[in-house]
């Protein structure tokens, strides 16, 4: 309604008025004519010699004459009452006049079917004109419109076929209008003779440009604006620009055509606006909605995961130090820790973490990267023993091992740690951990800093501003939840795969929602498919359920959400299936589940699997042949 609104108004107002005339002038220098009935006689002295040029006029046989003065002029009394006939002297002070020239926004001349002055307009009297307002006609070239000087008419030089029957226009040379009016053809003109011979040879051709009415052209943009918005919601936004771009062209081009064969002038410059403009609107009108539906996507996905914890990735934490501590300090039973960084664009390290000890703790003074012993470790680009004081307040035993952490030629710091040997201490082992861990440091504090550099570039304010990201766009924030979502189901995802038991879930259609890879290894070893099978397939083939057992079976684990332990044979095998019902009614979807049940949950357990890989296995099998009694008797 708005959208309507603003067309209404504007088309109202005519905001547009000047775009359609400008446009209405490049198609007027599209038609050419060049034949016209009216012939413009120029004068040099129209006031005294008037009489003797419309006497040698009428010897020609016009059709009719017209003199044009600014002066109210009349015939002598030695011409003929009848010749007078075809005579029209057109002034204020006279009866009729020549009706004033309106300026159409500047590029035309509008003939109005009224005229306010005190004298009645002389077309009406000459032409049959209608009772509309209409824009002069410059489809004539200026070149075809037939024009003498009266000199030339005394000495009789023009044949009579050029003004018998013609309507001829005599008035003074040179008689401007003070003014400049721009018309098609005639650009900046102050020739006033030529402005009204152009409107009688418009009125004799009867070939006046008519105007659309604005409520014809309201009707015209609404029905416009309705079909260009089912257009452009079914198209994207860069097909919508080639289809207004396109309807651009078409607009102009059905212009033309009905300019030049019903002379009735469209408004096609507002048509062109109203097509971008309402395609405009729509992008506009779209983005609102699409920000409106990702603000509630964010607000939905932030609610689902609130209370489920997600660890921060490694490259989004403030310092990527303290989990590098955290991961040698379980990983590895050393006594002292002290991590150091390389300053950027210099040879200078910094302390950064200790573990185990304190950053004061390091005896050695040097902080330069290329001198010993950093340098000695760096040329051996391994572990290496500190021979030299490094840490103070060494213990009985304590021996001093530095590293470089480096990844692709980039030094990125160095591992000082200290580690007491004892009788089951493998130095080889030792060396090899402590490289593979600090090539693995390395190359984490290396992608770490390309990606710090990169968003550093990137939130820069300059940065920001020309990408047009000073505020974080929804869509990032919408990445950001739902790669939070994916961490999260990923890892669960993870967890449900390498589940020792084949497990497989079923929704309560019939349809497989999960398996892990356990249950394709125990499908594909007993060949029998899976995805072809329902839950009632599945419980009729691995047991020994006929199939109105197993649906009561499956209907009191729906409708109770209860359980069920079943024994289950393939081929030579035994399992312990446990069939049991995924409870919604706590989590309830967005789409509903029936019998707040999400689905149902069959698990295998082969427990001669799981007794094989215990260490001490028989020990463990007499353990539950003596505890059996027991439970059965709490059974019974």
């Amino acid at each position: 309604m708005m959208l309507f609104s603003t067309i209404i108004v504007a088309n109202s107002l005519s905001l547009f008025h000047s775009v359609n005339a400008l446009l209405y002038s490049q198609l007027a220098h599209l038609t050419q004519s060049q034949q016209s009935e009216v012939v413009l006689i120029e004068s040099e002295h129209l006031s005294r010699e008037h009489t003797e040029i419309v006497k040698q006029l009428q010897t020609y046989e016009p059709s009719h004459i017209i003199v044009v003065s600014n002066e109210q002029l009349q015939l002598n009394n030695d011409v003929s009452k009848s010749d007078q006939k075809t005579v029209y002297y057109p002034h204020p002070d006279n009866d009729y006049c020549l009706p004033t020239l309106n300026d159409w926004a500047g590029y035309n001349i509008e003939i109005t079917s009224s005229d306010k002055t005190r004298c009645h307009s002389i077309w009406p009297l000459l032409f049959k004109t209608q009772n509309t307002t209409a824009l002069v006609n410059f489809e004539l070239a200026p070149a075809a419109l037939p024009k003498f000087s009266a000199e030339r008419l005394m000495a009789m030089d023009i044949m009579a076929s050029q003004l018998q029957n013609k309507f001829i226009i005599l008035g003074q040379k040179n008689a401007g209008l003070g003014v400049s009016l721009n018309a098609p053809k005639l650009s900046q003109s102050t020739n006033y003779l030529l402005l009204v011979a152009y409107i009688a040879d418009t009125l004799q051709k009867e070939n006046a440009v008519l105007i659309v009415q604005p409520w014809q052209s309201t009707l015209l943009f609404l029905c416009l604006s309705i079909t260009l918005l089912f257009a452009y919601q079914k198209l994207s936004i860069v097909y919508s620009l080639v289809l207004a771009s396109v309807l651009s062209i078409a607009w102009f081009g059905l212009s033309y055509f009905v300019l030049f064969f019903q002379y009735v002038f469209l408004p096609v410059g507002q048509m062109i606006v109203l097509t971008f403009y309402t395609l405009l609107w729509v992008v506009v009108i779209r983005k609102l909605n699409e920000e409106y539906e990702l603000v509630n996507l964010i607000g939905n996905i932030q609610q689902k995961m609130i209370g489920r914890y997600l660890p921060q990735s490694f490259i989004s934490q403030s310092s990527p130090w303290d989990s590098i501590t955290r991961l040698i300090s379980q990983q590895l039973a050393l006594n002292k820790s002290i991590f150091l960084a390389r300053k950027e664009g210099e040879h200078r390290l910094s302390e950064i973490r200790a573990v185990n000890c304190h950053l004061t703790d390091i005896q050695e003074m040097r902080r330069d990267y290329k001198r010993p012993p950093y340098s000695d470790a760096l040329k051996a680009l391994t572990v290496i023993a500190i021979e030299r004081p490094f840490f103070e307040e060494l213990g009985e035993g304590e021996v001093q091992y530095i590293v470089p952490l480096t990844y692709a030629g980039d030094v990125r710091g160095f591992w000082a740690m200290t580690v007491t040997p004892n009788e089951d201490f493998n130095q080889q082992a030792f060396e090899k951990n402590v490289n593979a861990f600090a090539g693995q440091v390395g190359e984490l504090l290396f992608h770490y800093r390309i990606y710090e550099s990169q968003t550093s570039i990137n939130n820069s304010t300059l940065s920001r501003l020309l990408t047009l990201t000073l505020q974080e766009p929804l869509s990032q924030k919408v990445k950001t939840s739902i790669t939070e979502m994916e961490q999260k189901l990923t890892t669960l995802e993870h967890v449900f795969n390498h589940i020792r038991s084949a497990t497989i879930l079923f929704n309560l259609f019939g349809q497989v929602v999960q398996i892990n890879k356990a249950l394709e290894e125990l499908a594909s070893r007993h060949q029998f498919s899976i995805f072809e099978m329902t839950a009632l397939d599945l419980l009729c083939q691995v047991t020994n359920l006929d199939i109105e057992t197993a649906k009561g079976k499956l209907r009191y684990i729906t409708l109770q959400k209860g359980e069920i332990y079943l024994e289950a044979q393939l081929d030579n095998q035994v399992y312990i299936l446990n069939v049991r019902a995924v409870d919604s009614a706590s989590v309830q979807s967005a789409s509903g589940e029936p019998f707040q049940v999400s689905g149902i949950l069959f698990e295998f357990v082969d427990i001669a699997s799981l007794i094989s890989q215990m260490p001490n296995s028989k020990q463990l099998i007499d353990a539950l042949n003596r505890q059996q009694p027991l439970t059965t008797s709490l059974m019974e």
